[in-house]
Parts: structure tokens; C-alpha cells; sequence
């Protein structure tokens, strides 16, 4: 079965400012819609430009999770999105390269707008665990699932930055 593991930390405007220019890097528009989730899984489809991508993916928390995905045309894309209401997340996604890896850099928008957050694949948890942030990024939260894009379908950021 198809694994992921990953890191996800928070980004700060003034730190990203201080180091990291954006334009330079490659970027997309995503949006993102939930059609089912359970205690198990959660089952997410993602048009990111001129592709749609159907993703089943465990729930929970950690850096290590069950992840099956699988490539469909714009049009079935557009339409399972569209069966998704209000569950979407709508990000510019940014792709910076970081000594072997590369950062997707997460900036969020409309209800989630001030968000961002970086993630990091690895090969395995070892590597995982061995990995040292660059000074850019803030806290890792890749345990906590406030800061997951399901969770934030549901609960979007602006309505619990403050607490």
C-alpha cells in the first residue's frame, strides 16, 4: 500500500519575506473539495491547473499515512468537485527546493486567508525524523490536525486563528 510521509509546518509573512522570494519559484492554483470522510479516510478530489486528481487518504495524525491517488480528465474532476458544496480549500502552491528535497509551500486563501503552511515528503521516517527545518519555518504541526486541509474544509482559519 502507498505511503506518505510528511512534515507540515507553519509559515510566517515576516519570515518568509526575510529569506525566501516567491516569484522565483514555480506555482499553482489548487482548489480542493472532500466528498466523504470517516474515523478511517477521507476521500478528496483536487484540480490543480489543466489536471484533476482523485486522493484517498488515512486519517490521523502523524507524518505517516495510507495515500492512494489516481489521475482523472478536468471534466470528472470539475464535476465530483462540484458535488463537494462548501467542503473545498482554495491555495496557491508554491514548489521550493531545499538541499534534496522539495518544499510545497501552501498559501491559502479566501476563508483561510493568512495561512501557510509547508510540507516536506520523505522517504521514510528516519529521514523524517533526521530533517533539519530551514530558519523560514515556524512550528511544526504535522501532528495536529487543525492544520489539515480536511479540517480546515470545515473549519476555516478564519474562524480560529484568534483562539
Amino acid at each position: 500500500m502507498p505511503l506518505e510521509i510528511e512534515k507540515k509546518y507553519l509559515v510566517l509573512p515576516q519570515q518568509l519575506d526575510q529569506h525566501i522570494q516567491l516569484d522565483q519559484y514555480p506555482h499553482k492554483p489548487m482548489v480542493q473539495g472532500y466528498l466523504a470522510s470517516s474515523d478511517l479516510a477521507v476521500i478528496r478530489i483536487r484540480v490543480a491547473q489543466d489536471r484533476g486528481r482523485l486522493t484517498i487518504k488515512q486519517r490521523g495524525a502523524g507524518i505517516k499515512r495510507i495515500e492512494v491517488e489516481r489521475d482523472l480528465s478536468l471534466e470528472e474532476a470539475y464535476e465530483l468537485l462540484s458535488l463537494c458544496g462548501s467542503k473545498k480549500v482554495e491555495k496557491q502552491r508554491y514548489y521550493i527546493v531545499y538541499d534534496k528535497y522539495t518544499i510545497e509551500l501552501d498559501i491559502f486563501l479566501g476563508e483561510n486567508a493568512g495561512l501557510m503552511i509547508a510540507e516536506v515528503e520523505f522517504g521514510d521516517e528516519e529521514e523524517a525524523n533526521a530533517f533539519d527545518p530551514p530558519e523560514w519555518f515556524s512550528a511544526e504541526v504535522s501532528g495536529d490536525l487543525r492544520y489539515y486541509n480536511h479540517y480546515l474544509s470545515e473549519h476555516p482559519y478564519s474562524s480560529w486563528k484568534a483562539t
